[in-house]
């Protein structure tokens, strides 16, 4: 009679677990971000209304639909289209960027 015919106990490690549930948490980071650069946008800087722009459609798409994500769409969009008119505008009245530099000095 052979005793080893048993089968060893099999050991193994569970597969890891992630949050993949946590819809609160998706984009939120990029909203805030979105609304933080969406009112720099607006007060001083075009280029980062084109961030808020990004940032808040990436946010949208990771699930975030909250208001600070609507509204760094918003203020990228109009801060994008103020930038957008002024570079154009600048671009068509050249003595536009030199009586600026007068009235600042």
């Amino acid at each position: 009679m052979d005793n080893n015919n048993y089968e060893q106990p099999q050991y193994y490690q569970p597969e890891p677990t992630w949050n993949n549930d946590a819809s609160s948490e998706n984009g939120k980071g990029l909203a805030i971000a979105s609304l933080v650069t969406g009112i720099f946008g607006l007060l001083c800087c075009g280029p980062s209304a084109v961030a808020a722009l990004i940032t808040a459609i990436i946010a949208r798409n990771k699930g975030n639909r909250s208001g600070m994500s609507m509204a760094g769409l918003i203020m990228g969009i109009i801060g994008t289209l103020i930038w957008v008119a002024s570079l154009i505008y600048a671009a068509i009245n050249p003595d536009y960027l030199s009586n600026l530099t007068d009235f600042m000095s």
